[in-house]
């Protein structure tokens, strides 16, 4: 059932999975995606994590009782699954531009090793395909949540340290984020060109790109490319979409320089580097001084 239609917000919603980020918004409603606290408030925790498919899968206490969230930086919101929604209905548009209309909540409790964000703002969505696929699944934490924390995040080891304070120190390598938006929105150089993309870690792509873009053009035309067909999740469902993949030699973000990276070109909303990109790193969401840091896990 949905409840009373009160009023209609956009939200933009990544592909690959169930994934939300602002797209445009009242103020009122954007202040809403700030609303909550965190308790403690000097606080630290950890968990251990699983992965699908490159994804990370987190553990958590949704209101007390314990379930499984994709996590996504790409998500400005989190998202609920519920056999039905319910409260202020948001339209909700995809990285294939399809649209579905959400509900929406407060989270009273949201608890992740120990650390509780309360009365944060959330969508919800009977999210079934991606219930199916993850055992216990709970919904997409989004930064409605993330943003209220730092993140260590060792890929490799498989856990995940939330803290307050400074988890990193200086053998970490940083990555610039664009100071003008809240969103992990970063330059990336291929040949000597910069390219805005954004750090989505709820994507499985190494670097994905939108088709029929500059960027697109140009790979194609200066590296080879095979046609592949794949299944992918994104509103409204699976979709089987036919792509171009390939690899580009050198990907610079600043002064680092990443070998041999892998690239997939299909109908997407914007230029991104996904989880299998960082997948040999600790990754470090440094939400204080609004920065990424990485280093490499040999």
């Amino acid at each position: 059932m949905i409840f009373k239609k009160v009023t209609k917000v956009f939200i933009q919603q990544v592909c690959v999975c169930s994934i939300v980020m602002l797209c445009c918004l009242c103020c009122a409603t954007t202040n809403r995606f700030t609303q909550g606290k965190v308790v403690p408030s000097g606080f630290y925790g950890k968990t251990t994590f699983t992965t699908v498919k490159s994804l990370i899968i987190l553990p958590c206490e949704l209101n007390g009782e314990r379930k499984n969230f994709l996590f996504d930086t790409g998500a400005q919101v989190t998202g609920i699954h519920r056999d039905s929604i319910f409260g202020e209905i948001v339209t909700v548009r995809g990285g294939s531009n399809r649209t579905i209309e959400n509900g929406s909540e407060i989270v009273a409790s949201l608890k992740i090793g120990g650390v509780d964000f309360i009365n944060t703002f959330a969508t919800n969505d009977n999210m079934t395909e991606l219930h199916e696929k993850i055992p216990n699944f709970g919904g997409v934490l989004g930064r409605t949540v993330m943003d209220k924390s730092n993140w260590l995040i060792n890929y490799p080891g498989k856990t995940i340290e939330i803290s307050n304070e400074d988890l990193s120190d200086e053998t970490y390598t940083d990555i610039p984020l664009l100071e003008s938006s809240s969103t992990p929105y970063t330059y990336i150089d291929i040949d000597n060109k910069r390219y805005k993309a954004i750090i989505d870690l709820g994507s499985t792509s190494v670097l994905n790109v939108p088709e029929n873009t500059e960027l697109a053009k140009f790979l194609i035309e200066r590296y080879q490319f095979s046609e592949n067909r794949r299944e992918r999740y994104t509103v409204g469902g699976t979709q089987n979409i036919t792509e171009l993949v390939g690899s580009v030699p050198l990907l610079k973000i600043d002064s680092a320089e990443f070998k041999n990276i892998e690239v997939n070109i299909n109908q997407s909303s914007q230029i991104r580097l996904g989880m299998a990109f960082f997948t040999d790193y600790m990754i470090y969401i440094d939400n204080k001084n609004h920065r990424y840091r990485i280093k490499r896990i040999e």
